[in-house]
């Protein structure tokens, strides 16, 4: 890092030397004033690259600079609350279907957490589904679409920790448009999104046409 501070500001030198140099006559004759104004112009490009290399400094720091870690919260889902839907219930680990989907929990009063992706907590897209009904009635996440601004979800680790996160919106797509990486793709929040099937159920079509996503970002750990 030092020698790439050391080339930029090398750099910087060399481009303030020659814009100096730039523009000067043929006359082999300089005059005193000329003289006093080059050593003026002079002295001001070394303090130009003297604070060029100080904003740089301030700006990238130094190996003496404490190192800022970004601490670990994230957990092992094991238990999914939502007070505000009375959910109450188990998290399963699921991941790819053989036809490249996202599978679903066994027991339809679970959700299920794509594996493959970001844990809960994590920077990045930790994603929960579950079902909205079944043959017998509605499903875990029957209610999800009464979800707004502000309403609180808790995650528990399977060590007992903790994390809560705050509904920050909702979105509906069609069956087969859902934007999969803006869902499941990398962002540098801590986001949990909620995934259940929602809109007309055809059953000859593979069952409800749309997709209801609730996104979440986390608030705050506790232990």
């Amino acid at each position: 890092m030092k020698r790439y501070h050391l080339s930029i500001q090398i750099l910087m030198g060399v481009i303030l030397t020659l814009l100096v140099a730039c523009g000067g006559t043929d006359s082999q004759v300089v005059s005193d004033t000329a003289e006093q104004v080059s050593a003026k112009e002079n002295d001001q490009s070394s303090e130009n690259v003297r604070e060029e290399a100080t904003m740089q400094k301030k700006k990238q720091g130094t190996y003496a600079d404490p190192i800022i870690k970004d601490e670990d919260v994230s957990v092992s889902p094991k238990r999914l609350q939502i007070p505000a839907i009375d959910v109450d219930t188990d998290i399963e680990n699921v991941g790819l279907l053989d036809n490249g989907q996202m599978g679903v929990p066994e027991q339809v009063e679970n959700v299920g957490w794509f594996e493959p992706g970001a844990k809960p907590g994590a920077r990045g897209s930790s994603v929960l589904a579950g079902h909205v009904d079944s043959k017998t009635g509605p499903a875990v996440f029957y209610n999800l679409q009464k979800l707004k601004k502000g309403d609180e979800i808790f995650v528990t680790g399977e060590s007992g920790e903790r994390l809560t996160f705050v509904v920050t919106g909702k979105d509906v797509f069609p069956q087969y448009e859902a934007p999969v990486e803006d869902i499941f793709g990398y962002t540098a929040r801590r986001s949990l999104k909620l995934i259940t099937c929602t809109g007309e159920f055809i059953r000859s079509k593979g069952g409800h046409q749309d997709r209801l996503v609730v996104y979440t970002e986390l608030k705050q750990s506790e232990s």
